[in-house]
């Protein structure tokens, strides 16, 4: 394991945080790249700031469900920026992250009701597209967050990553997790109509075919974002599959209900997965969860403010933005970096 100590340098470096507000945002560039006129990814330092509103505007912003601290997480963010700018922005979300229709209409409202611009976070990234599509016409303008729509019609996307995040992480879990002795992993997935959901599987399989001695146990497994039917995937596939070493979990969900099985099993078995809330920390710290990507949600919900704001302004926008991400491990968990990474979703948090 002394692997991880040389090359924690370099881990730190797939964090691209920055922070806002309370977490300094860092400097920023008046005018968008060529990369961003063209479609490619851009960092957020690529969005202009925009000046102080000359009228007052009222956004609205969806998220997948209002069941995670995921997502509440990015409304601190969209709060924050929307008190820094003198503007107003109304949350909602369907109270489960499968709740499809609920979505559908509530983006529907939101442009009946004739709002200045709509924050998105798609629970699919095709059903979405026509009620995106009557915003446009109604000419609001709409960022979607974390989770896209396909094509990307939206004005911008905000989001990690998550097929290289999961790439990375699993080139992480074979080399320092598993010390490159092989074996067996599992998915834990929450869902599979999600445009993340989709993504972090893929790349994680991906990375882990780079190693010829690792191959994945069964298929992939959904959670459908509940903890307890993940703890229940997990300890089903600890059973059915005694050489698994490692089960990927794809969300904060879908990591929390596997590692609550390997606490109460006692197993060997270790767990690797996405975001941070306070209970996957516990699990850190524990040395349940080896390694976490935490996304930047509050960065998130504050630059789809930001990005409204400069669409008014008329100022052109960054059409697909990477956000970042930081890869917690229980050795770099102390670390300043970790913990401006873990107050994206607690901005409370101390070490």
């Amino acid at each position: 394991m002394n692997a991880i100590s040389k090359t924690g340098s370099l881990l730190l470096l797939c964090g691209l945080l920055s922070v806002s507000t309370a977490f300094a945002m860092g400097q920023h560039e008046k005018t968008t790249s060529s990369a961003s006129a063209s479609g490619a990814s851009v960092g957020i330092s690529a969005i202009p700031l925009p000046s102080m509103p000359s009228k007052h505007y009222t956004f609205e912003l969806i998220t997948k469900s209002n069941a995670s601290p995921y997502w509440l997480a990015v409304k601190e963010g969209a709060d924050a920026a929307a008190k820094k700018y003198g503007v107003t922005v109304h949350f909602e979300a369907p109270a489960s992250g499968t709740d499809l229709s609920a979505q559908i209409g509530m983006v529907n409202n939101a442009v009946t009701s004739g709002v200045d611009g709509i924050i998105l976070a798609a629970q699919n990234p095709s059903a979405l597209l026509q009620p995106v599509r009557s915003a446009m016409r109604s000419h609001i303008p709409v960022v979607t967050v974390d989770s896209g729509l396909s094509p990307n019609i939206a004005d911008s996307f905000l989001a990690t990553s998550n097929i290289g995040a999961a790439a990375a992480l699993a080139d992480y879990t074979a080399k320092h997790v598993l010390d490159n002795k092989g074996g067996e992993y599992g998915i834990v997935d929450f869902n599979h109509t999600a445009s993340t959901g989709i993504a972090r599987p893929k790349g994680f399989e991906e990375g882990m075919k780079s190693f010829s001695n690792l191959k994945m146990a069964g298929h992939v497994e959904y959670s459908q974002n509940s903890i307890s039917t993940g703890e229940s995937l997990a300890n089903n596939m600890i059973v059915q599959y005694p050489k698994v070493k490692v089960i990927f979990g794809a969300n904060d969900r879908s990591a929390l209900g596997p590692a609550e099985a390997v606490a109460s099993s006692n197993s060997h078995v270790k767990i690797v997965g996405f975001d941070a809330d306070l209970g996957e920390i516990k699990y850190v710290k524990d040395g349940i969860i080896q390694a976490s990507i935490l996304q930047s949600p509050y960065n998130m919900g504050y630059y789809a403010v930001v990005e409204l704001l400069d669409i008014h302004d008329g100022t052109k926008v960054p059409k697909r933005v990477n956000t970042g991400y930081f890869l917690l491990t229980p050795q770099n968990l102390d670390t300043t970096q970790a913990t401006k990474a873990i107050r994206q979703y607690a901005p409370t948090y101390q070490s």
